[in-house]
């Protein structure tokens, strides 16, 4: 459908839809834009695990009518698929697009719906008479042929999965790299300074980077030395003080003390002549 036969309003929905699923695609779900043409939506849906088109990936288009969003679009399976609700020609049929629209479904809407139904086909309502009749009758026969059908034609794995796995992986570390450079320029920044004001050499720039690390060593060790010092201190004042006491006058012995009397009574006798 030409861009010319859909009003400005839904254009600008369309683009502003798949910008968003571009951005954020939901799960097995990946849109491919038409920049020429916003209007062609294609799709990639992954199949669903659990069930015979597991591992298979399928492509989708939706097709905007000039009445949308009044109308239901029309989505149409490019890669052939085995189920009771598409027709050998990749027309889907889901109540959905059909008597349930409502016009706020969006893209995203109809994307997962369109994947639900690979999880819960309706035979009730199929498209492909071989494959409702299948499925009625038997599932395993009609799981069987499915996964066939799948096998074939819907292992070619699109590149559009792998990038936008590539893109997330590479946005992580790339978030997670600006995150640790951002932290090693803040904490480094102090360090930066450092060696520039003094200029001291790698091993003293070391010691003044990881100050943190060396300074309770460094007060231990400041600590246990001024201890020392004081010690020291203390022992050599004790000892200048013992040396500078006053000297005590030594007792008399008995032997002196009758030599000076000896000397006190001759004294005495000399006096009397």
């Amino acid at each position: 459908m030409a861009t010319e036969n859909i009003s400005p309003s839904v254009i600008r929905r369309i683009t502003k839809e798949l910008a968003t699923l571009k951005a954020q695609p939901p799960e097995g779900i990946r849109v491919l834009m038409n920049e020429l043409n916003v209007c062609d939506v294609q799709a990639w849906i992954l199949g669903p695990e659990g069930t015979p088109y597991e591992g298979g990936y399928f492509r989708v288009k939706v097709i905007f009518g000039a009445d949308f969003p009044t109308a239901p679009p029309k989505c149409v399976f490019i890669t052939k698929i085995f189920h009771p609700n598409v027709s050998k020609s990749g027309e889907v049929c889901v109540d959905t697009l059909k008597r349930d629209w409502n016009k706020e479904f969006g893209i995203e809407h109809i994307l997962l719906t369109i994947k639900c139904l690979l999880i819960v086909p309706n035979p009730e309502s199929a498209l492909n008479d071989d494959a409702g009749k299948l499925l009625l009758d038997s599932y395993e026969d009609y799981a069987k042929r499915a996964r066939m059908m799948t096998g074939i034609h819907a292992q070619c794995k699109p590149t559009v999965f792998s990038n936008n796995n590539a893109t997330a992986t590479s946005t992580s570390s790339t978030s997670s790299s600006t995150t640790t450079t951002s932290a090693i320029s803040t904490s480094s920044s102090p360090q930066k300074i450092v060696t520039i004001q003094t200029k001291t050499p790698s091993t003293t720039t070391v010691a003044s980077t990881y100050a943190p690390l060396v300074t309770p060593l460094a007060v231990s060790k400041s600590k246990n030395e001024s201890e020392s010092i004081e010690n020291v201190k203390k022992n050599t004042t004790s000892s200048a003080s013992d040396n500078s006491s006053p000297s005590v006058t030594p007792k008399k012995r008995s032997g002196d003390k009758k030599l000076d009397k000896k000397q006190a009574d001759k004294k005495r006798s000399l006096k009397r002549l």
